[in-house]
């Protein structure tokens, strides 16, 4: 279950971000924020409200490497990083259909198949 995000984080993570000279991580804005739980939980929630913030219209860029950034600028990073975005859907899309393919081609379908037994786990233990 996700923890609901406050109006006031919201806008401390906002106001945060549109002070920073630098990419700020996760754990420093959970930091700021004074987010309890534990680490990957307060990574949760600071997703949470980025993704909050990017719905209600701030430009927020992420990167692996250096964490979450608000841009002013709308030509450049911005379209840059959400095409980036589309392109990684995209990829993934394209390699679920792809294993869709690989399961569905003739003599496939058994692999996956629960009704039929297979190998040494049926009977008793023989091989």
């Amino acid at each position: 279950m996700e923890n609901s995000v406050t109006t006031l984080e919201a806008a401390k993570c906002r106001r945060l971000l549109e002070t920073a000279f630098e990419w700020l991580t996760a754990a420093q804005i959970a930091a700021y924020l004074q987010l309890a739980g534990k680490r990957e939980t307060q990574r949760r929630h600071v997703r949470a409200i980025i993704r909050q913030l990017r719905d209600n219209g701030s430009k927020i860029v992420a990167s692996l490497q250096g964490g979450y950034w608000l841009t002013k600028d709308d030509d450049s990073l911005w379209k840059d990083y959400n095409e980036h975005r589309q392109i990684h859907a995209k990829r993934i899309i394209g390699e679920a259909a792809r294993r869709k393919k690989q399961i569905a081609s003739p003599g496939q379908e058994f692999l996956f198949d629960t009704r039929q037994p297979v190998g040494c786990a049926v009977g008793g233990g023989t091989w």
